[in-house]
């Protein structure tokens, strides 16, 4: 069995550690002593896992000499110092990367009983310092989560405020953000509020595939100073309702009954996203402005022989020679007189003197008689008048 030494001269870690043995209904052989100079001594025996030791201890020696003094004799030995009310609640810098873990009291008790654990089974006591589930929802990417509509969302938050009487009421997404709230909202650290409901998101998930259909849940924190419950809309959205400590637990009716309402008009604004989860989007390679270019402008990559493509050869006929209809009652003697006409008149064509001369000649006026013009039409014919 693991051996495990306490060093405390008030003997309240020792009633602590025989109640975190029994609790994790774990055996372990517990040696109580009250000062460090017989812890060290004990300490030589071997086989011994875990020292927790309070950080004053009353003598020449304290916690924090006692437990470097440990780590110096037996490196694989884990030790927690345990500090009481009146004692630092964190280490200076100095001794803040010390060997050992310090906590506080009143400690968490599921930190508290992850490092204990860890410590019989000599695992690292550091890394159980940390929340697993905290660092489960860090590297889970459930996708995206579905759009409310804000405005009418936002009247069923008001009217749910009006008819429970809540001090606030609050519909928070499954990634620790705030949609919409209503109330005095101020008055509470909503930071912390969300990430402590981040657990339930995991729970709701899981037990929706174990129960089946649109499952919901409804969670009760019944405190002195506030009691808050929590509605699961669908698997993305959290409606809080926050109360007084002194009237919330009589509120339990009336909440299931305007909470469950107001579930269901909230998850009919999600519509059917309300419980599907997306697959997220895979992450696209960065490419910088310089590569864009550059694979514009650049050179084609040059194509294997298997890859290029062999286009058949396609042969264009030969055009038909044109053929025109035969002249009728054609005159062949024409061409007879071809040698009697001046090759020097083409010339004149070119001559500037001889074109003006052609122009003058065929751009006068030519005078016609009044029949001529009544032939042409352009004077009536006043003889049949």
């Amino acid at each position: 069995m693991p051996r495990i030494i306490t060093v405390d001269s008030t003997g309240t870690i020792a009633r602590i550690v025989s109640g975190t043995l029994q609790l994790l209904h774990r055996s372990a052989v517990q040696i109580d002593v009250p000062q460090g100079e017989a812890a060290l001594e004990e300490l030589q025996r071997g086989g011994v896992q875990l020292v927790i030791s309070a950080w004053e201890l009353y003598n020449n020696m304290g916690g924090l000499e006692l437990a470097l003094r440990v780590k110096q004799a037996s490196e694989s030995t884990a030790v927690i110092v345990l500090g009481d009310t009146d004692d630092p609640e964190t280490l200076d810098e100095e001794t803040e990367a010390s060997p050992f873990v310090y906590l506080h009291r009143p400690v968490d008790v599921h930190q508290f009983l992850r490092v204990f654990q860890a410590g019989l089974d000599n695992e690292d006591i550091f890394k159980a310092m940390a929340s697993p589930m905290a660092e489960v929802e860090r590297i889970i990417d459930r996708g995206p989560v579905p759009v409310m509509n804000r405005q009418p969302a936002g009247k069923i938050l008001n009217d749910m405020l009006r008819e429970t009487g809540a001090m606030a009421v609050l519909l928070t997404k499954r990634t620790a953000e705030i949609e919409l709230e209503a109330g005095a909202a101020g008055y509470l650290d909503r930071e912390r509020l969300t990430n402590a409901l981040m657990p339930m998101v995991s729970n709701v998930i899981e037990m929706g595939s174990i129960v089946g259909g649109q499952g919901s849940s409804l969670h009760f924190y019944d405190g002195d100073d506030r009691d808050i419950f929590v509605f699961s809309v669908g698997v993305h959205y959290f409606l809080v309702l926050v109360f007084d400590g002194q009237s919330g637990s009589r509120k339990f009716g009336v909440v299931k009954s305007v909470g469950g309402r107001a579930v269901a008009d909230l998850t009919a604004l999600l519509g059917a996203s309300a419980m599907v989860l997306q697959q997220p989007r895979p992450v696209q390679e960065s490419v910088s402005p310089a590569a864009k270019r550059k694979g514009k402008t650049g050179a084609l990559p040059a194509l294997e022989p298997d890859d290029l493509i062999v286009r058949p050869e396609i042969s264009v006929p030969e055009p038909e020679p044109l053929k025109l209809d035969p002249i009728a009652n054609f005159d062949a003697s024409i061409f007879d007189r071809l040698p009697a006409l001046d090759s020097n008149a083409a010339d004149d064509i070119f001559d500037l003197d001889r074109l003006e001369s052609l122009v003058k000649s065929t751009s006068g006026r030519k005078e016609v008689s009044f029949e001529e013009a009544m032939e042409l039409g352009v004077l009536p014919d006043i003889e049949k008048k």
